[in-house]
């Protein structure tokens, strides 16, 4: 059976495809024609392209979505064909995934489904022209000496401005957040082999939801680790607070990373996904303890408490305990002396687009 696309969550759009269009309106699917025509895809057809990575399919939809209205996005018909079920075991694994049961279609869906911006950007366009950068902020130990780094996306210097969590929504409910996901990561892991000494940890946040086969998604992300002589034990990849935590495909994402030697966190830990049953299941290297938990610390008894349980859970499997968002020293104060090893918040630094030389220097081996 012919696997297509769903147009909806948690559904990523794949690195390969043939992705056909349809309308009554002879004039736009003239205008299609054309579209195709002009992008780097293998033309199948006068309204289908193939496509064989991700840049070609980003150059066709960003194309498009400059070129036509919302209207007539609705109004156009689009299904991409990614192949059949029994290929492979693994495709066996992703149609199992993917299967909508008995209501499965024949794949079309309304292009505009495809179709995102933010800022006046195309989502599309983000990611084929990496309109966006890493930011890293300092993680420290308890005397202040940074032992990593978190990275997280901003927009460029001369860009208007983003939030990311709006990118990255955006770009779920597009179907693009494999390709965000992933040219973030590797964004974050070039960053970090040039301007970081080894030894130094690299926490980088990664959406679960975009890994449809782990270990065959993640296998260009290892295989850069290796290009750029970063050893895995010094990557920590963190699950992102907007994923849910309760999928049993997000212990295969950890035996993936683990495979590999490389560290794993949960991001806001006492928040939303992020419950202390999440904790003991997964397991992670690395528990990163909401703010709202951390905020007045110093003087609330009921926070001190949800402090000593998470502490006394993650020392029973050997995790560490990372306090986000400490902006004030007797916050930091009580934490350390509580036991919390590590630390993240304005207290200690900003996001900035490089470390520092004396901040870099600082980092302990």
């Amino acid at each position: 059976m012919t696997r297509y696309h769903r147009a909806r969550f948690p559904s990523p759009l794949r690195n390969a495809g043939l992705v056909e269009f349809a309308s009554d309106d002879p004039v736009m699917r003239r205008r299609l024609g054309d579209a195709v025509a002009e992008t780097d895809g293998v033309a199948a057809s006068p309204l289908a392209a193939k496509y064989d990575a991700p840049q070609q399919l980003l150059r066709l939809l960003g194309h498009l979505q400059r070129k036509l209205s919302s209207r007539d996005a609705e109004s156009i018909r689009c299904r991409i064909d990614y192949g059949h079920d029994n290929d492979s075991a693994a495709d066996d694994d992703d149609a199992r995934d993917e299967s909508d049961g008995p209501e499965r279609t024949d794949g079309w869906f309304p292009l505009a489904a495809l179709f995102g911006q933010v800022g006046g950007i195309s989502v599309s366009d983000y990611i084929l022209h990496r309109i966006y950068t890493p930011y890293l902020q300092p993680i420290v130990r308890s005397d202040r000496v940074p032992m990593g780094y978190e990275f997280l996306l901003r927009p460029l210097p001369e860009q208007a401005p983003f939030r990311p969590a709006e990118l990255f929504e955006t770009a779920r409910r597009t179907g693009h957040h494999a390709f965000l996901d992933r040219a973030a990561r590797h964004s974050a892991i070039r960053m970090g082999a040039s301007h970081l000494p080894p030894g130094t940890k690299r926490f980088v946040n990664f959406l679960p939801s975009s890994l449809l086969r782990p270990a065959t998604c993640l296998r260009d992300t290892f295989d850069l680790m290796k290009e750029t002589g970063t050893a895995p034990e010094d990557c920590v990849f963190e699950v992102m607070e907007t994923e849910p935590l309760d999928d049993n495909k997000l212990d295969r994402v950890f035996d993936a990373y683990r495979e590999q030697k490389v560290n794993l966190a949960l991001d806001d830990v006492g928040s939303g996904f992020a419950t202390l049953g999440a904790v003991d299941r997964l397991k992670p290297d690395y528990v990163k303890m909401d703010r709202k938990w951390v905020s007045g610390c110093d003087a609330d008894p009921a926070k001190q408490k949800y402090v000593d349980s998470l502490l006394d859970r993650a020392s029973r499997f050997g995790g560490s305990v990372l306090a986000e968002g400490v902006e004030r020293e007797e916050e930091w104060d009580y934490l350390r002396h509580a036991g919390v090893p590590l630390f993240q918040g304005y207290l200690f630094g900003r996001a900035m687009p490089v470390p520092s030389k004396a901040t870099s220097n600082a980092v302990s081996r």
